[in-house]
């Protein structure tokens, strides 16, 4: 893999990572509602599911994208359903200004991890990595060094908006701002899957 391809797909990685998305804005309400601390697993999490599906597309999966297409449908209509369940979650976190919600909890490192299965956005996102930047005759060795590249530059772009929620969570500071900020993520966490969806039926 030459040093152009490798910068190419750093900042492919970097651009597809920090913009907006499930993970994303689901970090940022989480940091909010719940405090960075409580969402670094979360945060985590992500990372490491990416990193996981990196290694098992080297080691076939990219076969399943390419002739079990009814696979990736099957995985977009569930990661659909989810998201729709999340959203619902989100607005209906109970408003607690100024303190950490007991009454719900974040999501866990685990969970983070299993999302990226049924995310669209990491599955685009890991797919275009093989067809585009990846060559076939790639060695193991470089494929690791790609998957913590990957991880590593992913890590630093999701925590702008883990962060991001500090300061979020200085304006939300009464009940009624809480409830109205939790219905607007849920609201752009939906908007969020709706250009794939709308892509799908182009096709």
């Amino acid at each position: 893999m030459t040093y152009t391809m490798l910068v190419a797909l750093a900042i492919f990685i970097a651009v597809s990572s920090v913009t907006p998305g499930p993970n994303n804005l689901m970090l940022l309400s989480s940091s909010v509602n719940f405090g960075v601390r409580r969402t670094i697993p979360h945060c985590l999490g992500i990372s490491a599911g990416m990193g996981v599906m990196i290694v098992l597309m080297s080691f076939g999966l990219h076969w399943v994208t390419l002739y079990a297409g009814w696979l990736i449908d099957f995985l977009k209509i569930a990661s659909l359903a989810y998201l729709l369940w999340l959203a619902w979650k989100i607005a209906s976190i109970p408003p607690t200004p100024l303190a950490v919600s007991n009454e719900a909890s974040p999501f866990g490192f685990w969970n983070a991890v299993l999302f990226q299965w049924i995310n669209p956005k990491a599955l685009i996102m890991v797919i275009s990595m093989f067809s585009i930047y990846v060559p076939d005759n790639i060695g193991q060795l470089t494929l690791l060094q790609i998957s913590v590249l990957a991880i590593i530059i992913n890590l630093l772009c999701i925590s702008v908006w883990m962060f991001g929620g500090t300061l979020m969570r200085k304006l939300v500071t009464t009940p009624v701002a809480q409830r109205g900020f939790n219905i607007v993520m849920a609201l752009l966490l939906i908007a969020s899957v709706i250009p794939m969806v709308m892509a799908d039926l182009r096709m």
